[in-house]
């Protein structure tokens, strides 16, 4: 899989609150896209690198409620089902990341002179591989995050950055399913998260 960015993309803060990732231990999911389906399994056309292109590009426009793009985000159980192997990781899934959902801090945005997007693809097989462009560029914790997945996807890493630069506002997991985009950033985190206590 090649590298859809024009640069790679290295580790940077997380855009939500760490204290509240700290309390849900986990990112948060966002589904970005038009009303949800119902279905449970990703659609036969899978989405290009040019539509998540278009797709992130839309928080960058100086014009943007960036509150407003986050909370019309919020995912479906179908979304869930479409992402995770089992119903169970699915459920767990859910329960994980509704905190977030309900909380006002929950809001995806650059900051200020951030106004260039670096974007990367990797596949849930590279993931669970570990190869290509996912060992490359995605965050190292997504080597827990393959047996998780479902066949067949394909994940997007990106960043908004200054132009020139390489570092910034860092978020990964955006994934088309059901005919729309999800993200879920961090989401090795519910292999954690789901361990018996």
């Amino acid at each position: 899989m090649k590298n859809v960015s024009s640069s790679c993309a290295t580790s940077a803060s997380f855009v939500f609150s760490l204290t509240l990732l700290s309390r849900a231990a986990c990112g948060v999911v966002l589904v970005l896209g038009a009303s949800a389906c119902q279905g449970k399994t990703a659609p036969s056309r899978q989405a290009t690198p040019q539509d998540a292109r278009a797709l992130v590009q839309q928080f960058l426009k100086p014009d943007a409620d960036h509150a407003a793009l986050t909370q019309q985000l919020q995912p479906t159980k179908a979304d869930y089902q479409a992402i995770f192997q089992t119903q169970e990781m699915a459920d767990k899934a859910a329960a994980m990341y509704e905190p977030l959902w309900r909380s006002k801090d929950a809001v995806i945005k650059p900051k200020p002179g951030q106004t260039e997007l670096l974007l990367s693809a990797g596949t849930s097989e590279e993931i669970k591989s570990w190869t290509g462009t996912a060992a490359q560029e995605f965050p190292g914790g997504y080597r827990q995050a393959g047996p998780l997945l479902k066949p067949g996807l394909t994940l997007y890493a990106f960043k908004f950055v200054e132009p020139g630069k390489r570092l910034g506002m860092a978020f990964d997991g955006l994934v088309h399913v059901n005919g729309r985009f999800v993200f879920a950033p961090k989401l090795w985190r519910l292999a954690r998260w789901a361990q018996p206590r």
